[in-house]
This record gives structure tokens, C-alpha cells and sequence, in this order.
């Protein structure tokens, strides 16, 4: 255990135990269609995103954080100028922006916000997520739906949860020194039936997730993917694009800009558009462009006002 660390042993073994095997998943066939959502945590600054440029209250109430240098799309909205690679998806019709959604008695907290969206239920303290209640409303199946990300969204909850869990930061990985961990505790039989069955559980998902990397080798160019963070958690959902769940959603956090936001926005949102452009042209070069739509959500946008901190 001294080879890797522990967070990393116990990240990958508690969501490998809590898990069926992988292999129903791997059997889906090839006209499968994939729901992808992309969560902006935190609370994107939409209106720096999608900038309403010709707004005069806009350019009054944003002094110093207005964009003067956006893409214009329309004769009154622009995209952040970090958003370029976004231009063309938009004027060949493969993408939309959906603006000023909202619900009333709007929540200011990042929280309640959440459970709101993920719920689609304004009221009380939902248990369920609206995925959740569309997966069980679907033919049962080993595993719908596969999250990357640390907390498990109410989105996908439901009566029987039907998700997968994987880290971001681990991947597919399955070899190595955390394969051989894994390999020391669960490869010795138990005779406790539960034991037995959670031991099975892991090491058929590690086969499986290895089959699949194997399976992968020389099919998708992940090499294409832009080497940051968000690029990285893009060509994970690439792999995982690959085994045809229904849902894949992925969490992405950094997007609570009350200071410095300048800086910071612009690299979150070039990072978003560069791996999300990447993994379209992944996709269409496949042929598979049709067959996986992309959602990118936020619980809330910012305050239409700067701040004193450079930030909204």
C-alpha cells in the first residue's frame, strides 16, 4: 500500500465494490444514443458568456469586467472571445444556447439551486433526480448511466440507483501499482457470501475496464484532446462515449468567480470549448456526431452588477 496512495487505493476500490460488472454495458449495440451533460459548478457568469453586447445596462452595470472584444453571433448577442472554437458549431447549426431560464422564487444558494435543476421539482426536499425517474421508467439494465465526479448528483438518484461512479482523476486506470492493490485484496476467495460477491463485483470491473481500454487502443485518438484538466475529463467521456451508456454526466467545478474573474473565466471557458470541440470532431470523424448530445447546465448565472473584487 505504500506504492499509491491511499485516497487513490480507497477512491477506486470503494466505487468498485459498489458496483456490477461492466460487460452489459460493453454489449450495447452500435446505434445506442448518449445523452452527455456537463455541469458548470459553481454558477457560471453567463452574461460574460453570452454576451449581451448591444445592452447599454449591460456596459453600466460592468464597468471594468465587460467584454469589448466578443464573437458576434447575432445583431445582439456574442460569445466570449475564448469560445472561438464554438463559432462554427453554432453557424452550421450543431449547437443552441438556451437563454433566461429560471423558476420562481429563484434560490440564491448554490445548493438548493442544485437540487432544484437536478429534481425539476421547485418544492420540499426531493429524493430523486428527474434522470433518475427517466431511467427507472426505462427497461431495467445493469448499468444507464455513468457519472465522473466526486459527489453523486441527485440528478441520477432514484429508487434503484443505475449509475456507474468514476473519478475523474483516476480514470480508466486498472494496471500498475493500483491494479496490483486491488489484486491483493480482493484475489483471495471469502467464504462470507457478500464479501465474495463485492470481491467478484471489483475484480470483473477491473477486467472489464481493462477490456475496454484494450478494445479502445488504436479506435479513438485521444492525443487530439487538449492536455488540460477539462480536456482530460473529455477524452475520459470519449472512452466512455465508447461502451453506449445513456447518460454520461460530468461535474466541472472552478465556476464561482466573486474575484479575479477575468482571468479566471476566460481560461475556464477556453478549456471548456477546446475539449468539447475536440471530442465533436472526435465524434464526427467517427461518425458518431449524431448519435450523443451535449448538455452544458449551470445552477444559476452571476449578479448582473461587478463587484468591488473584480468579480460578479
Amino acid at each position: 500500500m505504500n506504492s499509491i496512495s491511499r485516497r487513490t487505493f480507497l477512491e477506486t476500490a470503494t466505487v468498485a465494490a459498489l458496483l456490477v460488472s461492466l460487460e452489459p454495458l460493453i454489449a450495447r449495440p452500435s446505434s445506442q444514443r448518449t445523452l452527455l451533460i456537463i455541469e458548470l459548478a459553481g454558477g457560471n457568469d453567463t452574461l460574460n458568456t453570452f454576451i449581451p453586447y448591444r445592452d447599454r445596462s449591460y456596459w453600466q452595470l460592468r464597468p471594468t469586467l465587460g467584454i469589448k472584444d466578443g464573437i458576434p453571433v447575432s445583431d445582439q448577442v456574442a460569445f466570449h472571445p475564448a469560445l472561438k472554437d464554438w463559432k462554427p458549431l453554432f453557424d452550421q447549426g450543431k449547437m443552441a444556447i438556451i437563454q433566461n431560464v429560471g423558476y420562481p422564487n429563484f434560490s440564491l444558494s448554490h445548493f438548493r439551486a442544485k437540487d432544484i435543476w437536478q429534481s425539476a421539482t421547485p418544492q420540499g426536499s426531493p429524493d430523486s433526480g428527474w434522470l433518475g425517474r427517466y431511467l427507472e421508467s426505462t427497461q431495467a439494465r445493469a448499468m444507464d448511466a455513468i457519472f465522473l465526479g466526486d459527489e453523486y448528483p441527485l440528478a441520477l438518484m432514484g429508487k434503484r440507483d443505475r449509475y456507474l461512479q468514476l473519478s475523474p482523476r483516476l480514470g480508466m486506470q486498472t494496471s500498475g501499482k493500483l491494479g496490483q492493490a486491488l489484486q491483493a485484496v480482493y484475489g483471495t476467495p471469502q467464504g462470507n457470501p457478500l464479501a465474495e460477491k463485492v470481491r467478484r463485483s471489483v475484480l470483473e470491473n477491473q477486467r472489464a475496464i481493462a477490456n475496454l481500454t484494450q478494445d479502445l487502443k488504436g479506435k479513438i485518438n485521444l492525443s487530439s484532446y487538449p492536455k488540460n484538466r477539462t480536456g482530460q475529463q473529455m477524452a475520459l467521456v470519449r472512452r466512455m462515449i465508447a461502451a453506449r451508456p445513456d447518460v454520461i454526466y460530468l461535474a466541472i467545478g472552478g465556476w464561482d468567480t466573486h474575484a479575479n474573474q477575468p482571468r479566471r473565466h476566460q481560461a475556464l471557458l477556453e478549456q471548456l470549448s477546446t475539449s468539447i470541440s475536440a471530442l465533436y470532431r472526435d465524434l464526427q470523424a467517427q461518425g458518431l456526431d449524431r448519435q450523443v448530445l451535449t448538455l452544458v447546465q449551470t445552477e444559476f448565472g452571476r449578479r448582473p452588477a461587478e463587484n468591488g473584487s473584480s468579480g460578479t
